[in-house]
């Protein structure tokens, strides 16, 4: 009888004369259920996951969709009025701030509580033979406040509106504080208008020159006023609340 000398032919031979056995039908079974559970899984992962969805439940949930949709535009709606008010009220407290700010700044300016600097002019009064009357500096001083100063400075002692000009036989006192020639004043303020407001016919520097005083008028894009004035306790006046 031939006998398969090669051993691949030799199993071929094996597989082809093997008696059937239950555990090749185990298997056989094992496979298919494998076979069928994978085809099973691909189908459910690939079905609309709505089929099943009744169409009442679908006009429900469509409903609820579109309510969460409104009430998150509301919301919307909500917090970018309030983000306006709150934009709106920041510019408004910052506009008030600014302009208390300003006031401030002006307040000190014109009570003299702090140092200033700006355009304006140095007015020299060198005194003649003849004395210098306070009233001829008080018209002076009149003059510069029509005329708009925003700062004066004479002999370094500040000028304010309550600063009151004397003279007596020791000679010329500013707020009760001696000065002496040669009178510098410093003013800060628009010299266009300052400078022929006191160079005016029979004004001010006609009057000191009339008293044989020396005049001289200089002009200057800074003006430094470094006195402040001293300050001042009321006893009686209260601010109104």
């Amino acid at each position: 009888m031939f006998e398969a000398r090669n051993p691949n032919q030799r199993r071929l031979r094996d597989l082809l004369t093997a008696r059937f056995r239950p555990i090749h039908l185990l298997i056989a079974l094992m496979m298919f259920a494998l076979g069928f559970a994978f085809v099973s899984q691909v189908k459910i992962q690939s079905a609309d996951p709505l089929d099943g969805v009744h169409e009442d439940e679908l006009v429900l949930l469509l409903d609820q969709l579109t309510q969460s949709e409104d009430q998150l535009r509301a919301e919307r709606s909500d917090l970018s009025e309030q983000l306006a008010r709150l934009q709106s009220e920041h510019s408004q407290e910052q506009a008030a701030r600014e302009s208390a700010e300003k006031e401030l700044r002006q307040a000190q300016i014109l009570g003299g509580t702090v140092p200033v600097e700006g355009p304006g002019l140095i007015l020299t009064v060198t005194e003649g033979a003849t004395p210098i009357s306070a009233q001829k500096f008080v018209t002076v001083l009149g003059e510069l406040r029509n005329a708009g100063a925003e700062g004066i400075e004479l002999n370094g002692h500040r000028v304010i509106a309550s600063s009151y000009i004397t003279r007596d036989e020791n000679g010329m006192t500013i707020s009760g504080e001696p000065i002496e020639s040669p009178y510098v004043w410093k003013i800060i303020g628009d010299a266009d208008t300052i400078q022929p407001a006191l160079e005016i016919a029979r004004g001010a520097t006609s009057q000191l020159r009339a008293s044989e005083a020396n005049v001289e008028i200089v002009r200057s894009d800074l003006v430094t006023i470094e006195s402040v004035a001293p300050k001042h306790s009321y006893s009686y006046a209260e601010p109104v609340e």
